[in-house]
């Protein structure tokens, strides 16, 4: 079996140059359930919906947490990819949790550390659902290998 070593997780477009403005170090994200297979050294790479549809950058987790979003605000507000009116809208739009848990329901919290932008989005040809998709080492290499440039680095 292939070792897991990360995940791809899609993000919109409008977000790309935030999450990469060397200040930014909180993902999150609502999934159907509070598990994940993610931890700490893993790579998550972004994935530009709404756009290019191409894999933009990269960062490393430091830490996984499942919170509310009253919590993740007052952890991480300032280090959040997203503003406040944006979380807000985000949990209010989330089709994965009923309307009247959206703001008890724990999301994906991930810390994150050195994020790159590539300084050359790579092109994917394997669709990305809003759940993400496991990455194996295996597919990072080959990613690698197939983007060229070099990364633009963040700690």
């Amino acid at each position: 079996m292939r070792k897991m070593i990360g995940l791809i997780y899609p993000i919109p477009v409008v977000f790309v140059d935030r999450l990469f403005d060397g200040k930014t170090k909180v993902f999150v994200k609502f999934l159907a359930h509070t598990s994940t297979k993610a931890a700490p050294r893993h790579k998550v790479i972004f994935y530009a919906s709404n756009g290019p549809k191409k894999l933009v950058g990269e960062g490393t987790i430091r830490k996984v947490e499942f919170l509310t979003p009253e919590r993740v605000l007052a952890k991480y507000k300032d280090e959040l990819f997203l503003n406040e009116a944006e979380l807000s809208a985000y949990v209010k739009r989330s089709s994965w949790t009923p309307r009247t848990m959206r703001d008890s329901k724990e999301m994906l919290t991930l810390v994150l550390r050195n994020l790159r932008k590539y300084s050359k989005p790579i092109e994917y040809n394997k669709p990305i659902t809003m759940a993400g998709q496991y990455l194996t080492a295996e597919e990072y290499d080959s990613l690698m290998k197939n983007q060229k440039g070099e990364a633009i680095a963040h700690s």
